[in-house]
């Protein structure tokens, strides 16, 4: 019995704890959590974060912040504890019907996933049939036409056959970046020299984050086949390497600018502009000018801020000096006034001209002068390869 009372009391400590807390930034926190964290790691550690400091489940926020957790690990290819966040999401009340199509999406695909241990093809199909249901009533047709996908997939019979071509393409398109790349390896030369073949594995090493042999597969076949895409897809191992190494940024730019180059003249002025900003990024991050730039804006910033409190301790040492000169007409009209009133005038005089010639000097920087002297050179620069690099285009 008294087992049960004391039982009784922390269910009540826990609720009323509950209760008390403040939930009136919940909604904002949420938002932080998901969108200003760039990476799926980064987000998942913010979300658990946030379901730590925000216990209420009933909460349309901490039941939003679960959804998005399963989501997260799912991107992270974590798919137990997606199925595990995401069946546990489910138990904490509605969510609305668009939301929780795409849920059962989620783990339609994490139990669809046949390189997964967890694979179980009838629970799978379970949680399409309600994704396909609850997408009906919102009309989500991405989510219905997803999911009609992965249930043809799952349910309807194999090819009889496949080309090595075929069957590597619906490795990628499937996700399975190493199946492909053992696939690949394991066919002969006359598969491995076919360009469709050869670009899927390629794709695939990349998105393994193998980037040496990557690298190597791109440049052969951009040797073979001018297209943007391929020195697009160089520039971005670069720019993996240059993370490590800053001799590499050279190179992602050249070969960014490359990309741009062959995309204009492929009619893609979307991929030609996107390809033109990164060239310019990669010489910006090889002199640091991002980090330079917020330094300044920080010091720019820092002197706004003592500006402003300076132009009030010289005001208020004026009011200061104003109000002593009248006590002093005032007090002292037809006799002289004692030598250390005149020296307490004066030291509120000096205080207002060292104000004023620190507010005077206090203007310009040599942050900022040094900023526009390294953006001239960053241009420059951007301009001066831009036209080695059209004249190599042209004279290839």
């Amino acid at each position: 019995m008294k087992k049960f009372v004391t039982s009784l009391f922390l269910v009540f400590i826990l609720t009323a704890f509950t209760f008390t807390q403040d939930y009136s930034n919940a909604g904002m926190d949420y938002t932080k959590a998901l969108y200003e964290n760039k990476t799926v790691s980064a987000r998942i550690n913010a979300l658990k974060k946030y379901i730590a400091t925000y216990t209420d489940t009933s909460n349309k926020f901490v039941k939003l912040a679960y959804y998005q957790l399963a989501i997260n690990y799912f991107e992270n290819k974590d798919y137990a504890k997606a199925i595990k966040i995401g069946e546990q999401t489910f138990t904490l009340g509605s969510l609305g019907s668009g939301e929780e199509a795409r849920l059962n999406l989620v783990l339609a695909n994490s139990y669809g996933i046949k390189s997964y241990s967890g694979f179980n093809k009838s629970t799978a199909l379970k949680y399409i049939t309600k994704a396909i249901s609850l997408a009906k009533e919102v009309n989500d047709k991405n989510v219905i036409a997803t999911a009609q996908k992965l249930k043809k997939s799952l349910s309807g019979p194999p090819p009889r056959k496949m080309t090595p071509e075929q069957k590597i393409k619906t490795n990628y398109s499937d996700g399975e970046y190493r199946k492909a790349i053992g696939y690949y390896n394991s066919l002969g030369e006359t598969d491995k020299n076919n360009k469709e073949i050869k670009k899927i594995y390629a794709y695939s090493l990349f998105k393994e984050k193998k980037y040496d042999t990557a690298l190597s597969t791109f440049l052969a076949l951009y040797k073979n086949d001018s297209k943007g895409l391929f020195p697009k897809y160089i520039g971005d191992i670069y720019s993996e390497k240059a993370k490590r190494n800053k001799k590499y940024h050279d190179l992602a730019a050249t070969f960014y600018l490359e990309a741009s180059i062959l995309y204009k003249k492929e009619g893609s002025s979307a991929n030609q502009k996107i390809a033109a900003g990164k060239a310019k990024v990669e010489i910006e991050n090889k002199y640091g000018y991002k980090a330079k730039y917020n330094k300044y804006k920080a010091e720019i910033k820092k002197k706004k801020s003592s500006s402003q409190r300076n132009e009030k301790a010289i005001r208020d040492a004026k009011r200061a000096l104003r109000k002593f000169k009248r006590y002093m007409r005032k007090t002292y009209r037809d006799v002289q006034a004692p030598q250390y009133e005149y020296d307490k005038l004066t030291k509120l005089e000096d205080k207002v001209n060292t104000l004023s010639s620190s507010s005077s000097s206090s203007t310009g920087s040599s942050l900022g002068k040094n900023l526009l002297e390294l953006r001239k050179k960053i241009d420059n620069e951007y301009s001066s390869l831009l036209l080695k690099t059209e004249k190599k285009i042209k004279d290839k």
